[in-house]
């Protein structure tokens, strides 16, 4: 039977930090075992790559030593030259012994540094051009050598594998192997998701999964905002005005002036959110927000200020009874003024969620700042629907591409597996953890994990628009659009096989030059009309799509996209 997690602090320190970490350092041994490369050969060849590179460096370090020396040569050559020209072009002009001395000088210079030219520093600078193409040369072929070394290695790298090991060292964290409509209209029938949602995003990526048949979604989410811009244009004048001297006299002088004018013009912005989406039929009538409380951590002098002006206002609002508020606080002051959400609407509710060992282990979560993140995170609930938007998963790659893992420095290579997948585990469980908080949430089981209802296995539109976006919105951009396309995916066509096709619609925008002028004061005591010119941004969209193949069982090898349904090849375009 499968442990529950209600610790999931103590739980990630004392335990899953270490067998995850174990986990992924046996899977990288175990790839590089079925790869059958050789460890020691590697190293031995990255190693001379890396001498080589160093004497390439100083190669390209003494052809720029010699390339100035010889701009120096040169210049003063082209010094002595044209002294000896000045000398001879004003000889009348000087003294017999300034000319003779001047003349022979230049001369003497001028033979002196293009000797020095011709005969030392270009013959130095070929010789370190040549060298330096030469071990270019030698490390591009070293460095494909060592590419064909890892080839069998990179070969095995797979979309799966960050989500497997997840799923091997926390059971009750089960990833999809994509995102199916049957998730989708789970989340729909059974929680209350409204699509309406999605109208203003365009999925990046998608994971979906079940913690105790409970469904979540991770998603990068872009999405099309505007924001102020400023122009900026400038204007050159000039005028007279009659000035007296110090000797009382007039004069007439020229002015100039740059003026200077702005504009603010709406431009479009693309900002990406991160966030975690989870369905569970707890508490179902009860919603509430919370945001970071700024006042969690250590206990200071301030923060311990701040904590009781909270904790005041907190019981005040308590006792106010003019407004619709049920708001009654809790025994466990701290998470009240921790966990802060007053805006709750169903006391009953929100006490079933909240036990006081799960007050407690979220105060602990919230305080901690040396295993997690502490208190990074909102927390939205909406009668099923639950949001988690941590500040930490926003710096946290959602990308599974096994491209990230390949490279041709084995040690490197695994350095990097090792910390990423950790790095992407510690982000996504602490994300998750405030969930795991709640012990109804894992006790509550969806009805059709009860019933055992079959599922349709076939993949949901999230999954067709992050195919489109990793392939990356110029492939589907209007031609006249000059900024990011937001891009929504459409399955027009399916078949039993799994092969189907996608209309992607991009909208983006085109650019048509404008100018403005702004009526600015100038110094002659006059406005001038100052032209700022600017960007105006009208809507495109163009539409087209691609072929896919969904194979939920397909190998994970030399294939495109996340997860088993995106392991394919997009066969056309279409418009």
């Amino acid at each position: 039977m499968i442990e529950d997690i209600y610790e999931p602090l103590a739980r990630y320190r004392d335990e899953f930090k270490e067998k995850f970490a174990r986990l992924t350092a046996e899977k990288f041994e175990e790839l590089k075992e079925r790869s059958k490369v050789d460890e020691q050969a590697n190293a031995a060849l990255v190693a001379e790559i890396r001498q080589l590179s160093e004497k390439l460096e100083a190669a390209k370090s003494r052809r720029a030593l010699w390339c100035t020396l010889s701009v120096l040569s040169g210049l003063l050559a082209a010094a002595g030259i044209g002294a000896t020209v000045y000398g001879f072009a004003e000889r009348e002009n000087l003294t017999q012994g300034f000319f003779v001395g001047l003349a022979a000088g230049g001369i003497a210079g001028a033979v002196l540094f293009l000797l020095l030219l011709f005969k030392g520093t270009i013959p130095r600078y070929r010789e370190a051009d040549a060298r330096a193409k030469e071990l270019a040369g030698i490390i591009d072929a070293k460095t494909k050598e060592a590419w064909e070394q890892m080839a069998p290695l990179n070969a095995l790298f797979d979309w799966r594998i960050t989500a497997d090991l997840i799923t091997r060292t926390v059971p009750r964290i089960e990833f999809d192997p994509f995102f199916t409509e049957a998730r989708l209209d789970d989340l729909k029938a059974s929680f209350g998701w409204d699509d309406k949602f999605n109208e203003k995003y365009s999925v990046v990526n998608a994971h979906s999964g079940v913690i105790n048949d409970n469904p979540f979604v991770f998603a990068e989410l872009l999405r099309q905002e505007w924001e102020m811009k400023r122009y900026t244009g400038h204007l050159e004048i000039s005028w007279t005005e009659t000035v007296r001297d110090s000797d009382g006299k007039t004069r007439t002088v020229r002015r100039h002036q740059t003026l200077t004018a702005h504009v603010d013009k709406p431009a479009p912005v693309y900002p990406a959110d991160k966030i975690l989406i989870y369905g569970n039929d707890a508490a179902p009538d009860l919603a509430f927000s919370r945001e970071p409380s700024g006042v969690a951590g250590e206990k200071g002098f301030w923060n311990s200020l701040q904590r009781q002006s909270r904790l005041n206002d907190l019981k005040k609002f308590a006792r106010n009874l003019d407004d619709e508020s049920n708001f009654t606080m809790m025994s466990n002051e701290e998470f009240e003024v921790l966990f802060h959400a007053k805006d709750r609407n169903d006391e009953v509710g929100f006490r079933l969620l909240f036990t006081p060992l799960a007050q407690q282990q979220m105060v602990d979560l919230l305080n901690d700042t040396k295993v997690g993140f502490g208190d990074d995170f909102r927390f939205i609930k909406q009668n099923k629907i639950n949001f988690i938007i941590p500040r930490h998963l926003a710096e946290t790659s959602l990308s599974d591409d096994p491209a990230q893992f390949r490279g041709y420095d084995l040690e490197s290579m695994r350095k990097n597996f090792q910390a990423f997948n950790e790095s992407v585990f510690k982000s996504l469980y602490f994300s998750l953890a405030p969930l795991l908080i709640v012990p109804l949430y894992q006790q509550m089981r969806t009805h059709k994990a009860i019933y055992g209802e079959d599922a349709r296995k076939r993949s949901a539109f999230w999954e067709h628009e992050a195919i489109a976006n990793y392939y990356g919105d110029k492939c589907f951009a209007h031609p006249a659009s000059v900024t990011k396309n937001i891009l929504k995916a459409r399955c027009v066509s399916r078949d039993d096989a799994g092969t189907g096709t996608v209309e992607v619609t991009a909208s983006g925008f085109r650019g048509e030059d404008r100018v403005d002028h702004v009526s600015v004061y100038g110094g002659d005591g006059r406005f001038h009309a100052v032209p700022v010119p600017w960007i105006e941004y009208l809507p495109v969209q163009r539409k087209s799509g691609y072929h896919f193949i969904e194979n939920p069982d397909a190998s994970a090898v030399n294939l495109h996209r996340s997860h088993a349904l995106l392991r394919r090849s997009i066969y056309s375009y279409f418009k």
